[in-house]
């Protein structure tokens, strides 16, 4: 019986100890991006810091219900909460991606409230490829967008803003992958750590220089 559940006992450990890391990082880009909203009055900083309150609460949440489930030894009266978790965690990263999609067709006047109605109705309760499909799409945007912005002003900031959604998405490709291939699994939390980490050294960056 042992045998058969270590799969399964390293793949939430792994997956909440991530998770708690990511937390972390998330709330700490929060945090910094609401110190850098309080100083410059950058309403994109302000977005920022509602986005990342988001996915830090989504990743805490996720976190948490395996943990449960893991403390549990998979009884089947607790393993509902995985997939309640990853519910969660998937709203939670719809909003907060769309909030930041939003800012960006404000700002290029491009404002499309089809978006967003296309997206809401998605609400499933496992992970699958849908999910991480329309998750692609909304970072792949974002991405798009900052990749444009750093091309027209060529600042390091602008630079780890592109690198930190680039590498969001990619982590989300591999979350895809994940689906049909276990072994990208730890790639994904890597580089969506790598993406946090990056919006945070740029939002330290812009704090230092108020």
């Amino acid at each position: 019986m042992g045998c058969k559940l270590a799969p399964l006992i390293w793949f939430f450990g792994f997956d909440s100890f991530m998770e708690f890391i990511a937390f972390a990082i998330a709330i700490a880009v929060a945090f910094q991006a609401m110190k850098g909203y309080t100083l410059a009055r950058e309403r994109t900083l302000l977005y920022l810091n509602i986005s990342f309150i988001l996915l830090g609460a989504g990743l805490l949440v996720d976190g948490l219900a395996n943990v449960i489930v893991l403390l549990s030894k998979f009884h089947r009266d607790f393993i509902y909460l995985s997939r309640v978790g990853y519910t969660i965690n998937f709203l939670a990263q719809l909003v907060a991606y769309l909030i930041l999609v939003i800012v960006y067709l404000q700002q290029t006047h491009a404002w499309s409230g089809q978006l967003a109605v296309a997206a809401l109705p998605i609400a499933l309760l496992e992970s699958n490829p849908l999910t991480e499909l329309v998750l692609i799409f909304l970072l792949v945007y974002i991405a798009a967008q900052t990749a444009i912005n750093y091309n027209v002003s060529k600042t390091t900031n602008s630079l780890l803003v592109f690198g930190a959604f680039a590498s969001l998405a990619l982590a989300h490709v591999f979350f895809l992958l994940f689906t049909v291939a276990p072994i990208f699994f730890p790639f994904a939390h890597i580089s969506q750590l790598f993406g946090f980490l990056l919006l945070l050294g740029m939002l330290f960056r812009v704090n230092q220089t108020q």
